[in-house]
């Protein structure tokens, strides 16, 4: 059979070395597979070797720090500095080698002792730095990157990426924004990239022309003074003579630009690749290999990148978390199966926030090992699912793939539950792709039948085994006089037009933020009225870093903070701030208080069959990374 995707899928050498094809798997470093261990642990080797298994020419592996072991209480950090701490690194390669991929280690350059270029300066976009590195400091440092070179090389890795991008110390040389220095590291473009561009020669003198160097900067950092995308061209032109590959990232170390970092649902499908494309046709980089980042996961879209000259390479980071699979699924021309990233930084945010890294979409993650061992299903049993949203259409497809026979219960006349909002709101199209992906998935299943515009009830179960609720949650309405004329958040969606130009959204969770701000993105004026002294507490740490920079960058959106609300209208809202009473005229109140589960409704189902779970929002309301766990740990346990 031909290969549809002869592009991205062509051999390509690289320092000497053979990659099969042209994908890399980007560096993810998992902070929770660590105990503080100064090595890679089970879990840690396994996360890396499964992007080999999954088919990547090229897999990152990453926590090896400058200067050795570091341990700070919170991140992986292993130690290549003495010999018998290298054999579970040596032992990463090798596994990832077995599966025919090459493998490079990622150096983060962050400084150490809290020094950074220039005074004023951040350290990964947290706190402000100890203050510009004195010149003893970056020559040890940069004997540190030697020294760590030599080490990763003994330890049987083919290459390097150096990591000088997204404004991190090392990257902050780079940046006429950041870079403050009137020594010999700081004014001119020269000065300003020689600093990095000695650490590279002195690392290609230690270890050689065979070891790949792979160096990620940022095209672009999108803010005024910092790195354009001229800039980003003259950058790659300087590292090309020691680097062969030159990774175009964006974005900084911050929550104004992190979103290009991590392109979200607030830009569009991959609006990175322009950068690298900008590079590759720039007509000056003729010594390295360009490669394409950000949001990259289809090998369709791969193979297109690559066709149009955009890039020789693509890195794809999350795409392998929401599903391993995701290659080999599209050279089998089944791309409709291939699980979206809904964008969501679950991944990263309980990856370095949290104590368990976990998936929004793909319930595996984290628990790899623990699901390996689980018992194999007997299957044959006849199942019902009550609830079309996201809990109940996993649900029903994990017990179809467990054996059984499932009748998914939907009362509307459209599966999707309470992601149908997102078929209306621009930012939330990751998501929107998701409830798509879950629709089809269950539609074309084997084992399950749907039947919408049913609500099922307690005397319809007799004869089934099992039977999960998925029942959802219901709009929480305060004891507010008036509260009848509001709308809830759930109800505005579709009848926008109906809501006039301009609205009050009562409430300020992720739920209320999210609401206003779509309507604000239509040209409606929107205002939040919250009783709290901040926007969005219950958002995960990125996506709300990045909501709140929508906030600001938003002309149409405003917020009226430790508000509470007295009473209300349909055509205006009362509330009390600071021992004042305000009435705002608006054309529309919209409610977003909450949610409540539908506890009763779901226990009403309970005690009809041997098994019986609750899964999603109407155990408790929250988001899609727990409907997809529970209705996936409900299913295995049928």
């Amino acid at each position: 059979m031909p290969n549809k995707y002869p592009h991205v899928m062509s051999p390509i050498r690289v320092a000497g070395h053979l990659l099969k094809n042209r994908i890399i798997s980007g560096p993810s470093t998992i902070h929770t597979a660590s105990n503080g261990e100064d090595h890679p642990t089970e879990a840690g080797i396994r996360f890396f070797e499964d992007r080999a298994k999954a088919g990547a020419g090229l897999v990152t592996c990453a926590g090896v720090s400058i200067g050795g072991f570091n341990n700070d209480g919170v991140h992986a950090s292993w130690d290549i500095t003495i010999p018998n701490r290298q054999n579970a690194l040596c032992d990463l390669a090798e596994r990832i080698h077995l599966y025919g991929a090459k493998c490079t280690m990622e150096l983060i350059g962050v400084m150490p002792d809290g020094w950074t270029v220039s005074d004023g300066c951040s350290i990964m976009g947290g706190p402000i730095g100890r203050g510009e590195a004195p010149l003893e400091v970056l020559e040890q440092f940069k004997a540190g990157y030697v020294q760590a070179a030599q080490a990763i090389k003994a330890s049987g890795f083919d290459g390097i990426l150096f990591h000088f991008g997204h404004s991190i110390p090392i990257a902050q040389f780079l940046s006429p924004l950041t870079n403050k220095r009137t020594d010999q590291y700081g004014g001119s473009f020269e000065n300003r990239v020689r600093y990095p561009l000695e650490i590279l020669k002195a690392c290609r003198a230690a270890v050689g022309r065979d070891m790949i160097f792979d160096v990620r900067f940022s095209g672009s950092e999108f803010q005024e003074g910092g790195i354009d995308e001229a800039e980003g061209i003259r950058i790659a032109g300087a590292f090309q003579e020691e680097a062969d590959i030159l990774q175009v990232s964006a974005g900084m170390h911050n929550p104004d630009w992190m979103t290009w970092t991590h392109p979200c649902g607030f830009l569009g499908p991959m609006p990175n690749v322009r950068l690298a494309e900008g590079v590759k046709k720039s007509g000056k980089i003729t010594q390295a290999l360009v490669s394409a980042i950000g949001g990259i996961g289809s090998v369709a879209d791969a193979d297109q990148i690559i066709a149009g000259g955009k890039a020789d390479l693509v890195v794809a980071a999350r795409q392998f978390i929401a599903d391993p699979n995701w290659i080999k699924k599209g050279l089998e021309g089944r791309q409709e199966d291939v699980v979206p990233c809904v964008k969501c930084m679950r991944c990263h945010d309980s990856d370095n926030y949290a104590q368990h890294m976990q998936c929004t979409v793909n319930p595996y993650v984290g628990l790899e090992e623990a699901i390996g061992k689980f018992p194999a299903s007997e299957g044959g049993k006849k199942v019902a699912v009550i609830g079309g949203g996201p809990a109940g259409m996993m649900a029903a497809l994990t017990a179809a793939d467990r054996g059984h026979k499932v009748t998914l219960f939907e009362r509307t006349d459209k599966l999707g539950g309470a992601l149908k909002f997102a078929t209306y709101v621009s930012f939330k199209w990751p998501l929107r792709e998701y409830m798509e992906y879950l629709i089809a998935q269950v539609n074309k299943k084997a084992g399950v039948e749907v039947r919408l515009s049913t609500e099922a009830s307690p005397e319809m179960l007799k004869g089934y085994d099992a039977v999960i609720a998925a029942v959802g949650a219901a709009p929480i309405v305060p004891p507010i006089p008036g509260i009848e004329a509001a709308l809830s958040a759930c109800d505005s969606y579709g009848r926008e037009a109906e809501l006039g130009s301009s609205v009050a959204v009562i409430g300020g969770g992720q739920v209320g933020c999210e609401t206003a701000l779509h309507l604000a993105k239509l040209g409606k004026k929107a205002v939040i009225i919250e009783m709290q002294s901040a926007l969005a507490p219950d958002a995960s740490k990125t996506h709300r870093d990045e909501m709140l920079v929508e906030f600001q960058n938003e002309p149409n959106f405003s917020s009226v903070l430790n508000a509470k609300v007295t009473g209300m209208t349909k055509g205006s809202v009362t509330y009390e701030q600071d021992g004042q009473s305000v009435t705002l005229q608006v054309d529309r109140v919209i409610l977003a208080a909450g949610m409540r589960a539908k506890t009763d409704l779901a226990d009403s189902f309970m005690g009809k069959t041997d098994f019986y779970a609750e899964i999603g929002d109407c155990v408790r309301a929250r988001t899609v990374e727990w409907a997809t766990k529970e209705a996936f740990y409900a299913a295995l346990n049928i």
